[in-house]
């Protein structure tokens, strides 16, 4: 009895672990997969944290470098093959992006993604849509702009490194140009109001109300023609210091305090001024220019012909609108939101040690609901690059008048893009 006794109780003991491995096996079967694509690091974060919530969910998140991501991200869209549930997409290629035939439309059930929108900030919204006013993707980043400064310059040449009276004193342009020419000429040329022309265009842009592109006609927008205008003036005057954006110069600036204003959007604190001068945390001080603005973004938009609908929702849901991860987004990392309710929420208790303590969200959220909202075309990439080597030419004296220079783009948009009626 003894040896049938212990006989029954290894064969149950057997098929105890048959089932529970069966269990397993089948559990882990079931378990589904969601594939993302992504260009940006940054959602490593956003995935860890949806796993945490959702263990039954195996996200596979693809990272590609930039340089190779939009082309790649266009193939697979265009031949249906390899495409992934989920993907983000930048600002500037979204245009490009958002136009193709396979992005889910979002403002249908069951997705209903109005009552997202409702939460955000109105440019946001605009860009969501396509032509149509069909929701394409969301946003989840909120990037208006604010002038970025030195506070220990500040209070050397205007007197004042309070944000309110700083702001007073840069409120227009011809301002600006003022400061800019007292600050080279009291330290004998080694500071400068702005880093590089771009400055300019980068709080102007936003102004712009006609794309490059209507009707298949080339259009230059008066805003355009007047950044390069300005530009002109701040390079003879020499209140530029022509520092190559995102270049060695021009991120050593930051550290040595040879620039005294920096108009950079949400994301400039952590990932400009932080990350290249962190030994001056407490130096910077963040107000208004001239007008509102923003830079950059980014947008998660859904496969139309995925299998995994249901959670690849769930996941751009997560990103946009669950309130627990949001608030802990913001909080860690420093992260601006697209959700305008959430921002408002935060705004009065989040500070930056970096910025003298400033209250940075209650800032950008009032910034946000100022920025306008400026069109786009999947042209903007190339043609805006295009603008951008003729200005160059032109302020470094290559080109010898600003007609000069409209006239030499013309020609190149004409030899890049046969299909533009030039006039």
């Amino acid at each position: 009895m003894r040896k049938n006794g212990s006989l029954f109780v290894f064969l149950m003991l057997i098929i105890g672990i048959t089932v529970l491995a069966g269990c397993t096996f089948s559990s882990a079967e079931e378990k589904k997969q969601l594939r993302i694509w992504t260009f940006t690091d940054e959602a490593n974060f956003a995935v860890e944290k949806f796993q945490e919530r959702h263990p039954e969910i195996d996200v596979d998140l693809l990272f590609i470098t930039n340089d190779n991501y939009v082309q790649k991200l266009i193939s697979v869209l265009q031949v249906e093959k390899n495409v992934p549930d989920v993907f983000f997409v930048e600002k500037s290629y979204w245009a490009q992006i958002r136009q193709i035939p396979r992005l889910e439309d979002l403002s249908q059930a069951p997705y209903n993604a109005e009552e997202i929108l409702e939460q955000q900030y109105s440019y946001i919204q605009d860009f969501e849509r396509d032509e149509e006013g069909i929701i394409r993707g969301l946003g989840y980043q909120g990037t208006p702009g604010g002038f970025f400064y030195r506070r220990d310059l500040a209070q050397e040449y205007l007197g004042t490194d309070d944000p309110d009276e700083v702001s007073e004193r840069i409120s227009s342009w011809d301002k600006i140009m003022e400061i800019g020419k007292k600050v080279v000429d009291e330290s004998d040329g080694e500071v400068h109001a702005l880093s590089n022309w771009n400055d300019i265009g980068t709080v102007e842009n936003d102004d712009i109300t006609e794309p490059w592109v209507v009707d298949e006609k080339l259009v230059i927008d008066p805003v355009r023609e007047n950044v390069v205008e300005l530009a002109k003036e701040a390079r003879e005057e020499n209140i530029i210091a022509n520092y190559e954006a995102w270049g060695p110069a021009w991120t050593a600036s930051m550290q040595q305090g040879t620039v005294m204003f920096y108009p950079q959007p949400t994301w400039g604190l952590p990932y400009i001024f932080e990350s290249n001068a962190p030994e001056t945390s407490g130096q910077w001080g963040l107000t208004h220019g001239p007008k509102a603005f923003s830079g950059g973004g980014t947008f998660l938009a859904m496969y139309n012909q995925s299998e995994n609908k249901d959670i690849a929702w769930e996941f751009m849901k997560f990103y946009t609108t669950d309130r627990e991860f949001l608030k802990e987004l913001a909080e860690t990392e420093q992260y601006f939101l697209s959700n305008q309710e959430i921002n408002e929420e935060l705004a009065p208790e989040l500070t930056s040690d970096f910025l003298g303590g400033q209250h940075y969200f209650k800032f950008f959220n009032e910034a946000g609901q100022e920025v306008p909202s400026s069109p786009q075309t999947p042209y903007d990439n190339d043609i805006g690059a295009l603008w951008d080597e003729k200005v160059n030419d032109y302020l470094n004296g290559r080109l010898e008048s600003k007609e000069d220079m409209i006239q030499s783009f013309k020609t190149e948009v004409g030899h890049h893009f046969p299909e533009i009626e030039v006039e």
